[in-house]
């Protein structure tokens, strides 16, 4: 029995859910990189692909640590407020993409914040090329 690309990406985000906290941006890579391999094994429609990889995935474990902090205590209201808040799903909330919360907080403030590293960066890899 097969898996959907869905089914796929649900099993993965728990594989990565196990690993530990030094590992965690370390999984999350490895599992974007082997979605983003199996995408191209069975070729998507390249247009669909194309719009969503100019999007950067923006996994809060890869943000640091205080904004990963502060999403962390945003998470755990809005949870316990639904009478939500486990670990487990705190857990699931963090390890996942910033734009998954999107229902659960507001994320505009975060996604600028990287963003903005992202185009600093870029801008520094491209002075230090010359």
């Amino acid at each position: 029995m097969g898996f959907t690309k869905r089914e796929l990406i649900e099993f993965l985000n728990e594989l990565v859910e196990l690993a530990s906290e030094e590992n965690k941006t370390k999984a999350v890579s490895v599992k974007e990189k082997f979605i983003s391999d199996f995408e191209k094994s069975y070729e998507y429609e390249k247009e669909a692909v194309t719009e969503v990889s100019k999007l950067p995935p923006h996994y809060i474990a890869a943000m640091p640590d205080s904004v990963q902090e502060e999403i962390r205590q945003k998470v755990m209201a809005v949870l316990a407020e639904h009478g939500e808040c486990t670990p487990e799903n705190v857990d699931r909330a963090m390890s996942s993409k910033i734009y998954d919360l999107e229902d659960l907080i507001d994320i505009r403030e975060y996604v600028r914040r990287m963003e903005t590293e992202q185009r600093k960066k870029a801008e520094q890899k491209r002075r230090g090329g010359r």
